[in-house]
């Protein structure tokens, strides 16, 4: 009896256990929504790029399920460190993106969003007595060897029929050129917004040439690192998802993204308003033009041909590019689909 009595309480026990371990294994989850994915993404004071600093204050990161670790930085020190994989993500231009793949970076990475085109962003500013580029002959230049202003330099010195050793080329960082300048110890700067701004405190200064002169050769772009972008092309999804409701948000909201856009840059609003029709910020539609194939700057598989060539040509990059792979516009279509 006794005996008996133990295997029936034995295997109550055991009953109760299953039931447990039955509940706990049938109970629905009660989570209803994906967790967050989370990209690095860096930015400069680029009045471009600072676009992505309205994204963080406004939500839309997590309107779009996105944790965004936002990097703010000078636009030099972005690249690096997306040259050196501290970021995955980052706002930089075509031109450069071809640079860093050309030389000796391990880092391979995609276009996936056209942000802004430099319409009279980037510019060379002389000191008086300067009036035009052919004047610069035996001048002092300041700017950033291999930089994206080098390469409007390059442009504008071929137009007007000069060559890079016609000139006394002074190769420091942008803040270091600034200086120079400033104190009088070079004739001229390439320099772009903010930072122009600066440069045109010296009196009688004048800007001599923008980047409107070469229409689509200085472009900016969402660009990711092709690692990051095979193994979490949602993620990146939701981040060309984000670029583009922040320009809807733009549109709607226009005093507010000044104000966040004016600060983000360093510019006060009245600045900002100056300089918009010159870096003009880009949406669904003009991503989807500018990723189509045509004959002018303006299309950025020609220009990226353009500017690959043009590289090769100066002997500034040292490795080939498969300049069909550096466009990737799936996600902008995919974009234009919701």
């Amino acid at each position: 009896m006794k005996k008996r009595q133990t295997l029936i309480y034995f295997c109550l026990v055991l009953i109760s256990l299953f039931l447990v371990a039955s509940c706990q294994f049938l109970q629905p989850k009660l989570e209803t929504e994906t967790p967050a994915s989370t990209v690095r993404l860096g930015f400069s004071n680029w009045p471009g790029c600072a676009v992505w600093q309205i994204a963080a204050e406004q939500g839309i990161f997590e309107k779009n399920n996105l944790d965004v670790d936002l990097q703010f930085s000078d636009y030099t020190t972005g690249f690096n460190n997306f040259a050196s994989g501290q970021l995955d993500a980052n706002c930089h231009t075509l031109y450069d993106t071809i640079y860093l793949l050309g030389t000796d970076s391990q880092v391979d990475q995609v276009i996936v969003a056209l942000t802004d085109w430099s319409t009279g962003g980037d510019q060379i500013v002389v000191a008086p007595g300067i009036n035009n580029i052919r004047e610069l002959k035996g001048k002092k230049v300041a700017f950033e060897s291999g930089s994206v202003g080098n390469f409007m330099l390059l442009l504008a010195l071929e137009k007007y029929g000069l060559k890079l050793s016609d000139i006394q080329a002074v190769n420091q960082d942008l803040i270091t050129n600034l200086a120079l300048f400033m104190e009088g110890e070079v004739d001229a700067v390439i320099t772009y917004i903010p930072f122009v701004k600066e440069a045109m405190n010296r009196p009688g200064s004048q800007i001599i040439l923008t980047s409107k002169d070469f229409p689509g050769a200085i472009s900016d772009h969402i660009v990711v690192t092709r690692k990051f972008l095979e193994t979490n092309p949602q993620v990146v999804q939701s981040l060309v998802n984000s670029w583009f409701d922040t320009v809807e948000f733009m549109q709607t909201n226009p005093d507010l993204s000044r104000q966040i856009i004016a600060y983000t840059s360093g510019l006060t609003i009245q600045d900002l308003k100056k300089y918009e029709s010159q870096i003009p910020i880009k949406g669904l539609s003009e991503n989807l033009t500018a990723f189509e194939r045509a004959e002018t700057l303006t299309s950025l598989p020609y220009a990226a041909e353009q500017i690959y060539q043009f590289l090769q040509k100066n002997k500034w990059i040292n490795k080939s590019v498969n300049i069909e792979q550096i466009l990737d516009p799936s996600f902008i279509r995919n974009s234009s689909k919701n």
